[in-house]
């Protein structure tokens, strides 16, 4: 049966093997999904692409029993069966009589509405959803046993043959979803990882981290309904599943940058290395950061051999993947900084309370791989208190004195030149309303012969009193209020702009804008030496 009549049969209501009103077809470039109320049927195109082969009717049968089995894992109650559609007198049917020409999986459907694609573009998916989501992976990750097989797809010479394949099969979309300066880049800089960084493979197969993982870890691939669903994972080839969790985290990372959420992505990564213990992830990072954003060009720019993809679509499909291979150049800057960074880099990241200096600089941390020093965790370990006790004392009283404000910085100074001196970059999250209090940095830069990055925070007075109003019902380090704003806005003393200062405007939430300030970061990185 040719495609077109397939598909037209297929959203017919007689088809399916229960009363249904309406039928929806969703398709990606390996399969179609057919939405027809309470269940989803997924079946697999005939294609071969090399890495994924579903060209013949045993092969995707095969791929469809794996599909259920291995979704099993983390969404039991979602994957029913495979069921068989048969054709008979011309008429497809579902579990029905006649000769077998295709088969699906059976799924419990959802609301669309409900996947975390979807429920980002509202204010739905907090920082507690990403620690809950990040609960479940790492009990997945713990509970599933691996076996000399799994752990050999972690080693160097198996995650180059994923990434040589990736070039090998955008070749031919040069000029058109990715130009040639970003395709030779990103092949000399993984190559240039591979050489100088061949150990760190290694080091994580010798420390466990290479498991049986989803491999398709993105936001449309998870569903938030009370329950926490994550659907979909890799079944067509166990060398993109068997892989590093660093990659399975970092995709999802990657995934959240993407949709312009990159204090969710520095979250999800803050909270996994929190939880797992994972002190080496930042290692290879970035590195899996920009393995999984050039898959996801390098896949969407398949859509654009498929005839039957609308001229419309293919159209959105180039610009997304020339987005992702953007994105894929932001990490493999990130990368390059890594391979050449002669000395660690102490960053201050500076502005009022409410401005979102907390936010920026977790996110700056984990993508320069940088120790995280807050001067409210500090100020409280020096009090003997809980780093969470709320302390709302007034302006220049009580825990926040003159006397105990300058003992803070003076501590975190002390504690940024140990991590310095350890060869680590360090970001300070402080206020840093006083000019004094900033030189203690600068004196400790000069002192060690190493760039001082100035990172300053802005925000209008209107959405900082929102912000505060609505932290104090959160739980959080910080004891900033509207009152303590007022007072330090009046107090602080200017900033000067030397060749190292970049001002972030923390409403401006353009993906165009954040990303031009994160490369606008590197580019001073560059500049200092």
């Amino acid at each position: 049966m040719d495609p077109t009549t397939f598909l037209n049969q297929m959203k017919k209501s007689q088809t399916y093997d229960q009363n249904i009103k309406s039928i929806e077809l969703l398709q990606t470039h390996i399969s179609y999904v057919f939405l027809t109320g309470t269940y989803a049927y997924k079946i697999k195109k005939p294609v071969n692409f090399g890495f994924l082969d579903f060209s013949t009717l045993e092969k995707r049968k095969h791929f469809c029993e794996e599909e259920l089995r291995l979704n099993q894992r983390l969404c039991p109650d979602m994957y029913l069966s495979v069921v068989p559609i048969t054709i008979d007198n011309d008429h497809l049917r579902i579990n029905g009589k006649g000769t077998i020409i295709e088969y699906a999986v059976k799924m419990r459907q959802f609301p669309q509405e409900k996947i975390m694609t979807n429920l980002l573009k509202t204010t739905e998916v907090t920082k507690k959803t990403i620690h809950d989501l990040c609960t479940t992976l790492i009990s997945f990750y713990q509970t599933n046993q691996t076996t000399a097989e799994i752990t050999s797809y972690g080693q160097l010479s198996a995650v180059k043959q994923n990434i040589d394949e990736n070039f090998e099969q955008t070749k031919n979309k040069i000029g058109i979803t990715i130009t040639e300066e970003q395709f030779s880049t990103l092949q000399q800089i993984n190559n240039q990882f591979f050489t100088k960084q061949y150990s760190v493979f290694q080091q994580r197969v010798n420390q466990g981290f290479i498991h049986d993982c989803h491999g398709d870890l993105h936001t449309g691939n998870i569903v938030l309904d009370n329950t926490i669903y994550i659907f979909d994972c890799i079944e067509f080839n166990k060398r993109f599943r068997y892989c590093d969790i660093a990659s399975d985290i970092g995709f999802l990372a990657m995934d959240l940058d993407f949709l312009n959420h990159p204090f969710l992505s520095s979250t999800l990564i803050h909270c996994y290395r929190e939880q797992s213990q994972d002190t080496h992830i930042y290692e290879l990072l970035n590195f899996y950061k920009c393995y999984r954003a050039y898959v996801r060009g390098k896949v969407t720019g398949f859509k654009l051999d498929d005839p039957q993809i609308t001229p419309e679509d293919k159209k959105k499909a180039i610009q997304t993947a020339q987005k992702y291979f953007t994105l894929a150049m932001y990490y493999a800057r990130l990368l390059h900084l890594q391979l050449t960074k002669k000395h660690p880099i102490l960053y201050l990241v500076s502005g009022l309370t409410g401005t979102g200096k907390s936010t920026l600089a977790e996110k700056i941390a984990v993508d320069h791989r940088a120790i995280l020093i807050n001067t409210d965790i500090v100020r409280k370990e020096q009090a003997g208190l809980d780093k969470y006790q709320k302390h709302h004392d007034a302006f220049n009283t009580g825990l926040y004195v003159p006397e105990n404000i300058d003992k803070t910085y003076e501590k975190v100074i002390e504690k940024a030149e140990t991590t310095l001196k350890h060869h680590h970059s360090v970001v300070l999250d402080a206020t840093f309303v006083y000019q004094k209090h900033r030189q203690l940095a600068e004196d400790l830069t000069q002192t060690l012969n190493i760039p001082l990055i100035n990172i300053h925070c802005t925000c209008p007075p209107e959405i900082v009193k929102q912000r505060l109003t609505k932290r104090q019902t959160e739980k959080t380090v910080s004891d900033g209020r509207w009152e303590i704003y007022q007072q330090q806005r009046t107090t602080m003393d200017p900033f000067t702009k030397t060749s190292t200062y970049l001002e972030f405007d923390s409403n401006n939430d353009s993906y165009t804008y954040r990303m031009k300030k994160f490369n606008d970061l590197i580019n001073l990185i560059n500049q200092s030496g």
